[in-house]
């Protein structure tokens, strides 16, 4: 992406950051946040972009900083998006991650100016979801698909994904943390549990090449992803610590969390175009009449434990 004005919402987590890293020198970049400190230390590393203080959950805001930077492009990234936090806090998850989302279609809606795109980040957790956070991202993902079946001018794109390795909230810095303070014995939730994986550089590949298709237009793309059970997950970062004969414990599973992931339901699999070997698309119509496909599930593509290790070390995750 070059010469665009872009206004990342959410700029601050760790993907707006990464965003802000690989379009900075080519790009008008707005970073929109509610968190002032964040904001103040970003900074330090990307002076270039164009920052303010602003919330999803206020209109006003999102528009002030619209008729302001008069955007080509905006990526949401803005979420609550723990799942227990959500859970314990449904009221302020719908606020955040379902108004917030109509406030800023409606932002869109309003603008005086011509915006080129709109591009929205989902989670596997909307894909057939048991909680407050996968039920909240799901009812936006068909926020944005209705938006875009009304659009000629803006494009939309939706992009849906698993886990992020070494974003805000993962577990390696979880685990990396309690093995360097040297515990003998890691907490795990489920020898069991599975999840899809995806580096923050991959997404971003993914919402480039969401932006770049000439076919993602209300349709949500979604990366073919291989799982890993988290045991294997964090055998690999302990032994990458020089800690081989750690042990494990298991806790119980937290309030609202899934066994596998899903990143595309049986159901879905009525509506999706198979795209190339890296995604597919979930479009707005069936084009096959099959109920008993097998769903893209965390369950049924788990690496084996030294493909996990191989994998993490390619990612540079063990490093």
């Amino acid at each position: 992406m070059k010469n665009k004005k872009i206004m990342i919402i959410g700029g601050t987590g760790a993907l707006g950051k990464q965003l802000t890293n690989r379009w900075d020198e080519n790009n008008d970049i707005l970073i929109f946040s509610r968190n002032e400190h964040k904001q103040e230390d970003m900074k330090r590393i990307y002076p270039k972009p164009l920052y303010r203080i602003g919330d999803v959950k206020d209109k006003e805001s999102i528009l002030r900083s619209m008729y302001e930077f008069k955007p080509d492009v905006i990526v949401n990234t803005a979420a609550l998006k723990t799942v227990w936090v959500a859970q314990d806090n449904p009221y302020e998850t719908i606020l955040t991650n379902i108004v917030g989302h109509q406030y800023l279609i409606d932002c869109v809606r309003e603008c005086r100016h011509q915006i080129e795109s709109l591009m929205f980040i989902s989670t596997d957790k909307a894909c057939s979801p048991v909680n407050v956070y996968g039920m909240s991202k799901g009812i936006a993902e068909q926020m944005y698909v209705n938006f875009a079946k009304e659009q000629t001018d803006i494009k939309v794109a939706l992009c849906r994904y698993g886990n992020v390795l070494d974003s805000t909230g993962s577990l390696i810095p979880v685990f990396k943390d309690i093995i360097s303070r040297g515990a003998k014995s890691l907490p795990i939730t489920s020898f069991e549990m599975t999840r899809f994986l995806i580096t923050l550089d991959e997404a971003i590949d993914l919402i480039e090449w969401s932006y770049n298709s000439p076919d993602s237009h209300g349709k949500i793309v979604v990366p073919k992803l291989e799982s890993m059970n988290i045991i294997d997950f964090a055998k690999a970062i302990a032994t990458s610590m020089g800690k081989d004969d750690i042990e494990f414990h298991k806790i119980p599973i937290r309030n609202g969390e899934k066994l596998h992931e899903e990143m595309v339901s049986s159901i879905e699999y009525q509506r999706v175009e198979e795209v190339n070997e890296k995604y597919l698309m979930i479009g707005y119509e069936r084009n096959n009449e099959d109920y008993n496909h097998k769903p893209l599930n965390s369950e049924f593509y788990v690496m084996d434990s030294e493909e996990a290790y191989s994998f993490l070390l390619d990612k540079g995750v063990l490093n």
